[in-house]
């Protein structure tokens, strides 16, 4: 097949898909198709579509239309723009992994040997590639496809799933686009995927299975790790020493103190224990906790309490990392947790309650800062901070 016929068969292929599957013809005509002999099978960096006329001989028209649909996906995903330092290889067939799931669910055919595993169903490519094993390595120790997946001589092994590969972002110059820029790209991605939904569903035509996919990307969930993190790292305050001077006004003849270290005071954790929280997120939740604990020096009290308080434990850096374990089993009332800390006579830094948030609150809003880390149920709590938790 000469280059000419390749790219007509791709071309007939995308016009098919009008009629076939707007949902991803809208979104492929955003693409430029670009003749690629360096490459094995085909890639997209969010801008253009690369192929080896050999790889595109080699299909159906129904496999092509199968492959422009799964370039497409990569990039309504947003992959071009979020692997980072990730391993390139490793990360395309996380990627795979990610949209072939979909892809079959809607009816749309792929080439043989794709990547293909419905347990992954549901899952980001960045938590499918944390599950992957660690790639060979080297002779200089490197993992095998480190390297940015932009220059060509570096492609041949990209591509695992043999279905196209994703490549990083470019700007308009055709270099590695920056941050900012990659930023700027995975937007107008996501203003084209919402295009493309608005225009199947007028048609009645949406793919299934999409739906969930179109409302996950464009309204995603908020990463409670993240927002953990920012609520108790907002609480730490700065610690000032007077034995260290600040040198930088010592010549101005200044005598002020240096900052020595950043300190958060006794935090309290309360985990209800009415049965409604399992033992896989209680450990995450606990890891996480223990993540943040280890950066700073201070003492964690552990309230556990269903309609009562059931036990307390206390934890410092010497006791990490945290175990919880939860007693009791009754109904919820979040009132005696903040009872007991009123009784302690020293407010903490702050409260973290993981809940189910089915529970009696109190009347008035204590003052120290309060994060609710809800499971599940999209109840907001009169005061604090509310995050929900993906079980």
């Amino acid at each position: 097949m000469t280059i000419t016929e390749a790219k007509d068969k791709l071309q007939k292929a995308r016009a098919g898909l009008v009629l076939s599957q707007p949902f991803f013809a809208s979104m492929a005509l955003r693409l430029t198709i670009k003749e690629d002999s360096d490459c094995e099978t085909l890639w997209t960096d969010g801008k253009t579509l690369g192929y080896n006329p050999s790889y595109i001989d080699g299909l159906s028209l129904d496999e092509c239309k199968g492959v422009l649909c799964h370039a497409v996906m990569h990039c309504a995903c947003g992959h071009s723009f979020r692997r980072q330092e990730r391993d390139t290889t490793r990360w395309n067939e996380a990627c795979d992994y990610a949209i072939n799931g979909l892809l079959d669910a809607a009816d749309v055919t792929l080439p043989e040997g794709k990547y293909l595993d419905h347990s992954y169903d549901g899952k980001a490519a960045e938590e499918i590639y944390a599950s992957l094993p660690e790639p060979l390595q080297n002779d200089s120790g490197q993992g095998s496809g480190t390297g940015s997946g932009n220059d060509n001589n570096d492609q041949q092994s990209q591509d695992p799933g043999k279905c196209g590969e994703v490549r990083d972002g470019k700007d308009e110059d055709g270099n590695i686009a920056s941050q900012a820029e990659l930023q700027q790209q995975e937007q107008e991605w996501k203003v084209a995927l919402s295009q493309a939904s608005q225009q199947a569903k007028a048609q009645g035509c949406m793919p299934g299975g999409m739906d969930r996919l179109v409302q996950d990307i464009l309204e995603p969930l908020v990463n409670w790790r993240e927002v953990l993190r920012r609520f108790v790292d907002q609480t730490a305050k700065s610690d000032y020493s007077w034995m260290r001077p600040n040198r930088r006004y010592i010549a101005a003849g200044l005598y002020l103190p240096s900052l020595k270290s950043e300190e958060l005071g006794p935090i309290v954790v309360a985990i209800d224990t009415s049965g409604s929280i399992d033992r896989n997120l209680l450990d995450q939740f606990a890891s996480e906790v223990t993540a943040i604990l280890q950066d700073y020096r201070t003492t964690c009290k552990v309230i556990y309490c269903d309609s009562r308080v059931t036990g307390v434990e206390e934890f410092t850096q010497d006791d990490l990392p945290l175990k919880l374990n939860p007693r009791g089993g009754g109904g919820t009332d979040f009132r005696p947790v903040f009872d007991l800390v009123e009784e302690t006579g020293e407010l903490p830094a702050c409260l973290i309650y993981l809940t189910d948030m089915y529970g009696s609150f109190p009347e008035s809003e204590p003052s120290y800062p309060i994060l609710w880390a809800s499971v599940g149920c999209g109840i907001e709590a009169p005061f604090g901070e509310t995050v929900q938790l993906k079980q």
